[in-house]
């Protein structure tokens, strides 16, 4: 299915949501998001969309940005603001 190129993250409504967070998560801030396969445009039906944000927001509120020799880190730096390496 072609959707213009935006690589979609399609929700159903039956959607188990626990399972399909980390994958949204995962799917959008793949390379840091700067891929050209990242997830851009989320498609998320009505009945499932309050929940699916809200949850979707938390997962990404979660992530610690940092340089890549930092443990804690789990979102990498963008590749313009690349840490040096010791």
């Amino acid at each position: 299915m072609e959707l213009g190129g935006s690589d979609a993250f399609i929700v159903l409504d039956d959607a188990d949501l626990d399972k399909a967070i980390p994958w949204a998560v995962w799917c959008r801030r793949y390379n840091s998001g700067q891929t050209c396969c990242a997830a851009k445009r989320f498609i998320v039906m009505d009945a499932v969309a309050d929940k699916f944000l809200a949850k979707f927001k938390t997962a990404l509120e979660a992530l610690v940005p940092g340089g890549s020799m930092d443990e804690k880190m789990t979102h990498g730096p963008l590749s313009t603001e690349a840490t040096l390496r010791g």
